[in-house]
């Protein structure tokens, strides 16, 4: 199955706010802050050489997965910088195991390039295969990342 990927819209926020639901220890404030400036850009008109919507200002990237009907079934919320950070990402449980997920990585690696950071707690065998899969390693650890768990640092590309 072929995954779509591409920037959030002001249309998507409904869908992404229930899609972070799914997560663990979600980052409400900061996804509110990416949803705004998404909204920003919207009212504003702003759009790329392929009439998408373009990342989102200098401080956040916003990337959804969407099914058919172009309803978002998974997003990538990423904090943009030096190195580049993912925040959130999250596929809705009927849309897991479709590659969806390394689709909205693959897309956000052409689009930021790297450095490109994650924090995983140790415990999620499911996140850190999939970020080793696509050429993450591990970083460091940390017992502050997490409520309840250790976190592990992964970064892409590794610094060798």
């Amino acid at each position: 199955m072929r995954s779509t990927i591409r920037h959030a819209t002001a249309a998507d926020a409904a869908r992404i706010r229930t899609l972070q639901a799914e997560l663990t220890e979600p980052a409400p404030t900061l996804l509110d802050a990416a949803l705004t400036q998404v909204d920003t850009a919207s009212n504003a008109g702003a759009t790329t050489a392929d009439n998408t919507s373009p990342a989102i200002g200098e401080s956040f990237g916003l990337f959804v997965s969407v099914n058919n009907a172009d309803l978002a079934v998974g997003y990538l919320l990423a904090v943009t910088g030096e190195p580049t950070h993912i925040a959130e990402l999250v596929v809705e449980p009927a849309y897991r195991r479709e590659g969806r997920a390394k689709a909205l990585l693959a897309t956000m690696l052409e689009q930021y390039g790297h450095p490109i950071t994650v924090h995983v707690a140790v415990d999620n065998t499911a996140a850190r295969s999939l970020y080793e899969a696509v050429g993450f390693q591990e970083q460091a650890r940390s017992d502050d990342q997490f409520d309840d768990t250790t976190g592990v640092t992964l970064r892409y590309p590794s610094e060798d």
